[in-house]
């Protein structure tokens, strides 16, 4: 038995036919998939670029903090520090992480009512872990007490207190008001005369 024409011609037909699909559909793929290394690439390329430019912005802050720290380079870090921080205070609101902004903002707010010793330490221990996050290291698990007690010879009881104290605690062990927390509603009547 012979089978109609028709049937023979797609027999022959169709699988040419399925063929022709799958390579337009293969060709397709692999052109999404290079399009999409290709982006994949651009995106790291930026991403180089980005962690470049964070790094230059936060290297002379950080050395100047660390200059700070360090028993013999503190005066000349002092002298220094104001173009240091001017500068970086310029371009971290840009290219800083939320949380290292305020970190610095807050170490900067407070450097300017002449905090007492253990609260300066912290703020700058705050601040260069928030750095340690945005630049390199987003799940970071060291403390204050890492990052400053290299720098430091001797641990006091004070020192370890100061870094790892819940921050609001140590401003009132301090008898110290931080700046970026607004009057309470009582001062505030109270020196305007409202009951």
């Amino acid at each position: 038995m012979t089978l109609p024409l028709w049937i023979q011609i797609l027999t022959i037909a169709l699988p040419a036919v399925v063929s022709v699909f799958a390579g337009i559909w293969a060709a397709r793929s692999a052109g999404r998939a290079k399009a999409a290394e290709h982006e994949a690439a651009r995106l790291r390329a930026l991403e180089e670029r980005i962690a470049q430019k964070k790094f230059e912005l936060y290297q002379p802050m950080l050395e100047v903090l660390g200059d700070m720290m360090t028993p013999g380079k503190t005066e000349a870090a002092l002298a220094g520090a104001g173009e240091v921080m001017s500068d970086f205070q310029t371009f971290v609101s840009v290219w800083g992480s939320d949380d290292a902004v305020r970190a610095f903002y807050r170490f900067r707010v407070a450097s300017s009512t002449n905090p007492p010793s253990m609260i300066i330490i912290r703020l700058v221990s705050d601040f260069m872990i928030e750095a340690r996050r945005d630049l390199a290291w987003p799940n970071t698990k060291l403390t204050g007490r890492e990052v400053m007690g290299m720098r430091i010879n001797e641990t006091t009881p004070q020192l370890e207190e100061a870094l790892t104290l819940d921050f609001d605690a140590l401003a009132r062990k301090y008898e110290w008001h931080a700046p970026w927390h607004p009057a309470s509603t009582t001062s505030n009547s109270a020196a305007s005369g409202s009951p």
